[in-house]
């Protein structure tokens, strides 16, 4: 009998040993997690997974830490097996990238999975399942209606200045940074700005701004003969639907309204919605759906009647520090794909652009074709258009505007300098794009073109501002 206890013991001894050895690799690795270190905790949960393939707790954070990596798809097999043991944390992931991925109803079924381990346990459905739920639905009613729409190009350019990626033509008027709209004085209690529009006949100013509550709101004011500003006003507080709205663009029959807010009907992130003028206000703003919006962020949709060119920006694409603009050709009627068409969840993600184009079309010459000729790439343009506010309230879009001769010439060598901007940055797209794709041989020729595009965005910067002290009298 003494025997037998003593094997009991030494059995019972051994497994608290097994299993405090087996916890200090998972604490850890649960505190790499937790600071952030992906990679060294991957590597370390990896280790652990070998020797407990199912150790749900190991799954779980090996499948976080491979996600925050931005490795979704091979997150997927240590969080499924997480949510086999019981882990709903996992089955949340899981309906996450689900829904990321347009792969609705392996969402629904994550989100059942996840519900059922609540109930079973009498815990209460958190608000995060009932939005993804409400998600899933728009997503699913949407996918019912993807307009069909021809991109003609595509282009990842920085987050913080995509729009300038927009060729407009004079007739859709001006897209102005929030850093030039912050200088316009009469803007009264600016606080936190985003961009502005402003159509061709200067009539009026819209942008967005922080309001009281933290939360960007659309503002509106009408623009006098002599460049003043009056009415400054919230265009309608209803249009951010409990969240922020932001990126208005006005059509030109004054009454069309586009602009991008997160709040209720959003599918997540910013959605793109239009609304009406009426006499009173606006109408409903309407989700414009896919393939515009996407679970992620998706905003500042503009088009040019006049070139027959529409653009809209989004990062569904994950990009760091990029988002893609999409170049699109307006229809106008709008057209549906069928909701049976194999190719359906592409048309909608947008994930293969040749899916939306016609055969035996040249896209790169449409392009061209279509831009506005008198972009401010060519130096003998005056009719060249741009957004400069002259520190009075006056905005000047075209070289015309200047009445100062030294301003008009100067204002001609910085359009110069902006136009090699342009083209150092499509040089040094193409550069990084053949480093990422192996040829190590351009990371000098790199170094060199960020170099040489610093020194003339501190060249076309120091012309405009020459520009404007010429016109202005001011030293």
């Amino acid at each position: 009998m003494m025997v037998n206890r003593y094997k009991i013991l030494t059995a019972a001894l051994m497994l608290t040993a097994a299993l405090t050895a087996l916890s200090a690799p998972i604490d850890e690795a649960r505190k790499l997690y937790r600071n952030g270190d992906y990679e060294a905790a991957v590597k370390q949960l990896q280790r652990i997974v070998k020797r407990s393939p199912r150790d749900g707790n190991a799954n779980y954070y090996l499948g976080m830490s491979l996600r925050a990596l931005g490795r979704t798809k091979d997150a997927q097999g240590p969080l499924t097996v997480a949510e086999d043991r019981g882990i709903n944390a996992a089955s949340e992931a899981l309906a996450a990238d689900a829904i990321d991925d347009y792969r609705l109803l392996a969402a629904e079924r994550h989100l059942d999975t996840w519900e059922k381990y609540l109930e079973k346990r009498r815990k209460k459905v958190p608000e995060s399942l009932e939005e993804m739920r409400s998600r899933l639905m728009q997503m699913k009613n949407m996918l019912d209606r993807v307009e069909r729409i021809e991109i003609i190009d595509s282009i990842a350019v920085d987050s913080a200045e995509f729009f300038t990626a927009y060729h407009l033509s004079p007739a859709a008027g001006s897209i102005l940074s929030s850093e030039m709209l912050s200088r316009i004085e009469m803007i009264e209690n600016p606080g936190e700005l985003g961009t502005a529009y402003l159509p061709q006949n200067h009539s009026e100013l819209l942008w967005s701004a922080v309001d009281s509550n933290g939360k960007f709101q659309l503002y509106g004011a009408d623009i006098l003969d002599d460049g003043t500003m009056e009415s400054m006003r919230m265009l309608d507080k209803q249009l951010a639907g409990g969240g922020n709205a932001s990126y208005p663009f006005l059509m030109p029959d004054g009454v069309t309204l586009y602009f991008a807010s997160d709040g209720e009907e959003s599918i997540g992130g910013y959605d793109i919605f239009m609304t009406r003028r009426n006499d009173e206000g606006y109408y409903q703003p309407q989700n414009l759906g896919m393939p515009y919006n996407s679970p992620d962020n998706d905003f500042m949709l503009a088009i040019d009647e006049a070139s027959g060119l529409g653009w809209f920006a989004t990062d569904r694409n994950h990009i760091p520090g990029k988002v893609t603009v999409y170049v699109f050709a307006p229809s106008a009627m709008r057209v549906n794909a069928d909701p049976n068409d194999r190719n359906l969840r592409s048309l909608a993600k947008l994930d293969n652009i040749a899916l939306t184009r016609k055969k035996g079309v040249n896209y790169k010459a449409m392009l061209a074709e279509r831009l506005p000729h008198d972009k401010v790439n060519s130096i003998t343009a005056k009719s060249a258009r741009f957004a400069i506010d002259m520190g009075n309230g006056k905005i000047y879009t075209a070289i015309n505007d200047f009445k100062n001769a030294e301003a008009r010439s100067t204002m001609v060598e910085c359009l110069t300098a902006q136009s090699e901007v342009r083209n150092v940055v499509e040089e040094l797209e193409q550069l990084r794009k053949r480093f990422a794709e192996g040829d190590e041989d351009t990371a000098s020729d790199i170094l060199d073109a960020e170099e040489e595009l610093n020194m003339l965005r501190r060249k076309a910067l120091a012309l405009r501002n020459k520009a404007i002290r010429f016109e202005t009298g001011k030293k």
